[in-house]
């Protein structure tokens, strides 16, 4: 099991779900994919979002950074 992480994101819900929405590349998809999860908290570890995305969780935690 990870650790858990924290992680402030300023950008609200609504704006995130509007910019998901909008976004036309995969790799952007998948990045607001990512932060709209941390937002809501359906995700509360990074392996649990690279199981999801289908990504290493060095890549995750590139993306975070």
């Amino acid at each position: 099991m990870s650790r858990p992480f924290k992680i402030e994101i300023t950008e609200s819900e609504e704006e995130l779900k509007k910019r998901l929405q909008t976004a036309n590349l995969g790799n952007q998809k998948e990045k607001l994919q990512m932060l709209w999860w941390i937002k809501t908290e359906q995700v509360k570890e990074q392996q649990e979002i690279g199981k999801r995305l289908a990504r290493d969780t060095s890549t995750v935690t590139r993306w975070l950074q």
